[in-house]
Formats: structure tokens, sequence, C-alpha cells
């Protein structure tokens, strides 16, 4: 599914997350199901391990069904401030300005969420999790390759009608280059954390017959793993995304240096290691792909002046209704309200190109804050496991790695507002927080080893 949402518009269209969100509440079914018929009494559900995930989570999806409902009568007028100049017959009756976005919205949340706990329920084996990392990286490779062939053998050619916008600019299924340039930074951080595992391994491992063999099938592998590497970074350039490129080598490092700590490398040889890496990148990828990402990020602080005046304007919309926001989903609308110079030439500002302040404007500051709050919360989780040694280090690290580029892609545009990265987010995050599988009886013994411990 997550392949495939990519290909529509990265589903960023109301009828493609609907669809995906039905087929999860199905698959929901028949999970629940096969465990209660079929597992009975010696079956756990994998994520009542993290109790308080759920709970907390959900309020997302609550809250925005409640800003949709028209109960604005029944507050204060503090909690529902708009300008001045808007009359009393044209104030909503709900806390948001725009209900049946916030409602739909609460759908696709609440779809985010059943993805997760599914993932999270069959996660629980480190060599399913490999193979689905796996399995999750030949798809986003073939979406790469897809989007070089289109751009450079198919000029410029766009699979759900003739492109606008983004000219010569690879975006392959997707409409923004930012988007798909964090997708495909999804899978050069799997194919990297695969390869440096494997690479691991197969030094580790024994000699044949005393000899050290080059072209075994393991090597081979790995070779082909760094030519994925290579390909996602070309294909990454390719679509001039500044903060793309940044937010993919960010992550690429931190799942780097997480593998090699992990296996105990020299911290300086592993920095050396790093740096070069980052030179190599410098020497060859951006000649080779024609150096626009580069001429763009000269000019980054001369273009930058319209973007921090949105940045301004939205953080001033949030302290008029910091903790009741102005409805899920429904930022386009109530920015149009507070909309002022110099931004008033300017085309129809839809998004804040700033997933935090968005989260904000929509939910106020508390509930808005509870996705930031659970991602920091799986970093802990992740950080222990890695530490610990559950789980396959390569799915570890890789999470770490794709929290790493979605939070810092997330400071300047919108990346992880798009379905189909979402989706990939929550797979590979899934996957890492997916604790080793316990049954009924086997985590009643452990907490009543726990207790007698606790007697003793």
């Amino acid at each position: 599914m997550v392949f495939i949402s990519a290909i529509p518009v990265a589903s960023n269209r109301p009828a493609w997350w609907l669809i995906w969100t039905f087929l999860l509440g199905l698959c929901a079914m028949a999970y629940l199901t096969k465990a209660r018929l079929l597992l009975a009494r010696d079956h756990a559900f994998q994520i009542s391990r993290y109790g308080a995930l759920l709970p907390i989570a959900l309020l997302v999806p609550a809250y925005a069904v409640l800003q949709s409902l028209p109960i604005a009568g029944y507050l204060p007028e503090a909690l529902q401030a708009l300008p001045s100049l808007l009359g009393a017959d044209m104030r909503p009756a709900s806390l948001s300005v725009m209900p049946d976005a916030s409602f739909l919205g609460a759908i696709r949340a609440l779809g985010y969420l059943v993805f997760l706990v599914l993932v999270i329920e069959i996660g629980t084996q480190p060599e399913r999790s490999q193979t689905l990392v796996l399995l999750l990286m030949i798809g986003i490779l073939l979406h790469a390759i897809f989007a070089l062939i289109s751009l450079r053998l198919l000029n410029d050619y766009a699979l759900w009608g003739e492109k606008t916008v983004y000219l010569g600019v690879l975006t392959g299924t997707f409409v923004n280059r930012n988007s798909i340039a964090t997708f495909l930074g999804f899978g050069l951080i799997l194919a990297l954390a695969i390869a440096l595992a494997r690479g691991q391994r197969s030094t580790a491992a024994e000699k044949d017959r005393g000899h050290a063999a080059f072209l075994t099938p393991e090597r081979l592998e790995i070779i082909g793993l760094w030519m994925a590497i290579l390909l996602f970074a070309f294909a990454i350039l390719l679509t001039q995304s500044r903060m793309g490129a940044a937010a993919t080598a960010f992550g690429a490092l931190v799942t780097f240096f997480a593998l090699r700590l992990h296996f105990q490398a020299s911290l300086v040889k592993t920095l050396l290691q790093g740096a070069l890496a980052l030179v190599a990148v410098l020497i060859v990828l951006i000649p080779v792909s024609g150096g626009d990402v580069a001429e763009r990020a000269l000019f980054t602080l001369v273009e930058s002046s319209v973007r921090l005046e949105l940045y301004r304007q939205t953080w001033g919309m949030i302290l008029e209704r910091p903790f009741t926001g102005y409805g899920y989903d429904a930022f386009a609308p109530a920015f149009e309200l507070y909309r002022d110079e110099p931004l008033v030439t300017q085309s129809y500002a839809d998004l804040a190109h700033n997933t935090y302040l968005t989260l904000w404007v929509e939910q106020g500051f508390v509930i808005g804050s509870i996705p930031m709050v659970l991602t920091l919360w799986a970093v802990a989780i992740i950080i222990r496991r890695l530490k610990d040694g559950q789980g396959d280090a390569a799915v570890n690290a890789a999470g770490l790695g794709v929290i790493a580029l979605g939070a810092m892609h997330s400071l300047a545009d919108f990346s992880l507002e798009i379905p189909a990265n979402v989706y990939c987010f929550l797979l590979i995050v899934g996957l890492a927080l997916s604790p080793p599988r316990q049954t009924l009886s086997s985590a009643s013994s452990t907490d009543a080893t726990r207790v007698a411990g606790g007697s003793t």
C-alpha cells in the first residue's frame, strides 16, 4: 500500500487517502477477528506494550472532531478569536473555520493511527522487518527510476497530466519536488542502513578456507545497495530541493553514526568516514546532476524574505488562538483572514511551509504538540532498543534516520503532511518500535517475575 499510495499524486487528494483509510479499517477488522476467534486467549496485542500511545495519539483526531462541532457559542470569546473586521454573521459556529475539512482530517489522522498499530503488530519478528524494509526500499527505488526516465528520456513526462509547475525538475508521480525528495530520502536511508549492516556481517564472517573471497553473493548484494544509494542521491539532487538534499544528508549521517557506534566502531574513524562521504557527494554528484541544487542554495538567503514573512504572520495567528487552534486541515482559510502586507500580492497561501507551525495553528499548542512529543518518545525507545541490541539494528538505525530527515525538512516545508510520505514514515518508524512478540502467558510470567523480584 505504501508503494502504491505514492503513485496517484502521492495520495494528496481526499478521494485517495479515504480509499486507503477504508482499506486499513478492513485490515484492522480482519486482524481483530483473527486474533479473537482463531488465536483465542493466548494472543496479546503488541500495542498494549505501549499503553499510553493510543490514548494520547487519539486526542488528535478526537479534538479535530470536536473542532468541527457547532460549540463556539458555548465558549468564551477569548478562545475563538478572529479578526474584528469579520462580521458576527460571518463567524463560524464551530472552532474550526472549515468544519467539514476538520472532520475529514480526523478520519485521515485515525487512518494513520490504525496503520501504525498494524505495523507494530506485525513487526515483532526481526526477519520479517528486514524483508519489509528491503521490499520498501526496492519499491522507492522503482519510483526513483521511473522519475529519472520521465525527466530525462520522456521529456519531463507527468503521469497525471501535463506539468505546469517545476518544469525540468524531477517530480515523478508527485506534484511537489520537496515532497518527492523526502520520499526518495527515505529510500536512501533504508538502502544505507541495509548496506552498512550487511557489510558489517560480511566483514565479521569467517573466511572460506582461510581466503577472503571478494565476489561472493553477499558482497555483490552490498555493491548493488551502494549503487542504489548513488541513484537515490542523484535523483534527489535532480529534484533541486535544497532542504530535501540537506535533510536527507542529515538523516543519512544519523543512520550512519547510529550503526557504526552500535557496531562499536572507532568514533574518530566514523567521523572521518562520514566527512569523506559528504565530500564525495559534493565533488561527484552535484556536478553530474548539473549543480542546480548548489546554485539554488547560494540564493537561499536572498529568496527567504517571503518565507520568513509567512512564518511571522503565521506565528501571529497562533498567538491569537494559542490553545484552541483554527481547525484541523483549516490553515488555508484561516490564513486568508490574517494575511497582511507584504503577502497580499502573493498567490493563494494554502500551506505554512513549516509543519510545526501548521500543527499549532490548526490545533493549538497543547494538542498540536502531541505528534512532536510522540516522535520524541519514539526516538527514545529506538535508541534504547539499539543500545540493548533488541530487534534489527538496520531497521532501528533507519528509524532514527527517517525521523531526523522528517524533523529537519518539516522546519521549512510540508513533506510530512503528504499522505504517501506519512505512510512510508510510519512504516519505517513502526517497525523500529515493534517489540519482540509476547503472548498473554509470557506476559503474565514476566509480570509475575517482576513482582517476585520486587518482593524479594
